[in-house]
């Protein structure tokens, strides 16, 4: 079974999901990132230092080495969309999520007809002898809840795009801006926002997660019950690995 379709039933199944963002634009980061219990690597071009362009060998590069890739697009516009999954992405976070809108017009540029409208792109879309449906089956839409507005909504959403939805994510830090506590992601205000998030996933059986700045928040995450946990970069996790292989042999005592 490739690494996607256990990504796809682990969110299917509500089970826990361990993802990073990849910022290093070099293709022998790669093979580093490919090993059992790394669920899938994502790349993030509303926020990050990328372009599209230059993600496109890593995108490559991912498949070949079996590494599910999600890319955070910069909004929902149908190129933006549909052209990071002509490049290879396994599946995109759509960020801002507050209206049908923006979820339609993320179905159409994923999905080919019937399902949406997007135009044949290459062959580079497609896995390894990866059929046309089991690509419309394949390719995962993650929405990213960052508001009261979209809190709101996501009832809406989902009652009627709940099975085009492979899990919700909610940004931690626009909310707090977005209820007026900027950056206190902890305030009661922002955690209300994120409970009614969470009690709306459940109500609909789908995966829920939220942006952990590191390994502790995301441990607290996932004993209050989130299970998409999308924790820091790689760079933040080398930090770490090299602390602790410094603590180990002496220099940190």
């Amino acid at each position: 079974m490739d690494h996607l379709t256990k990504l796809k039933n682990k969110l299917e199944n509500n089970e826990t999901v361990f993802g990073i963002t990849v910022t290093l634009r070099e293709p022998a980061v790669m093979p580093h990132l490919s090993r059992e219990g790394l669920d899938f690597i994502l790349f993030d071009l509303e926020h990050g230092p990328s372009s599209l362009e230059q993600i496109g060998g890593l995108l490559q590069a991912a498949r070949g080495l079996d590494i599910p890739t999600v890319v955070r697009v910069q909004d929902a516009l149908y190129h933006l969309i549909a052209k990071t999954i002509d490049l290879g992405a396994d599946g995109i976070m759509l960020p801002r999520t507050e209206t049908l809108e923006q979820v339609e017009t993320a179905i159409g540029a994923l999905r080919f007809a019937p399902v949406g409208r997007k135009g044949f792109g290459g062959s580079h879309q497609f896995r390894t002898q990866e059929t046309f449906d089991q690509f419309q089956a394949n390719r995962l839409l993650i929405l990213q809840i960052e508001s009261p507005h979209g809190v709101a909504s996501l009832p809406d959403i989902l009652a009627r795009y709940n099975e085009q939805i492979a899990g919700i994510v909610i940004g931690p830090y626009d909310m707090s801006v977005q209820v007026g506590t900027p950056l206190e992601i902890d305030s009661a205000p922002a955690l209300e926002q994120i409970r009614q998030t969470m009690a709306i996933c459940r109500e609909f059986g789908l995966s829920c997660g939220i942006y952990c700045d590191n390994l502790a928040v995301a441990d607290r995450w996932r004993a209050a019950g989130m299970n998409i946990l999308w924790v820091a970069s790689e760079l933040d996790l080398l930090d770490l690995g090299i602390g602790q292989a410094l603590e180990r042999i002496g220099f940190l005592r």
